[in-house]
């Protein structure tokens, strides 16, 4: 996804959210300028600090962030409350991950 979509906001210059060229800076192709991969919002009250380079430090924050740089939109206070909530109500038991066994190296056989 491009971010941020309106540069012009005053957040872009806030947070240097301009700086890194996403994608861009991998494929060396002009169009994948501030291009970046979108992660879940699942547990996302846990992954603070926001964007990608860690420059919002609060879920209200990001969501005034993203009205502004991805919609050109100024919320009222209550609309970020309300979405921030959501946001919040996304959180959730983390999936099992159980690690792989792998075969013994080689040369090193143990039971």
């Amino acid at each position: 996804m491009k971010f941020p979509t309106y540069p012009a906001r005053v957040y872009v210059a806030e947070y240097r959210l301009v700086l890194d060229s996403g994608r861009a800076a991998s494929t060396r192709k002009a169009a994948d300028a501030h291009r970046w991969r979108v992660p879940s919002l699942r547990n996302l009250v846990y992954t603070a600090p926001y964007f990608h380079n860690g420059s919002v430090q609060s879920l209200p924050e990001a969501v005034r962030v993203m009205a502004g740089t991805q919609l050109n939109m100024s919320l009222p206070e209550s609309q970020v409350a309300d979405i921030s909530t959501f946001l919040e109500a996304l959180t959730g038991k983390f999936p099992v991950q159980t690690m792989p066994r792998l075969p013994p190296t080689p040369g090193n056989m143990r039971e």
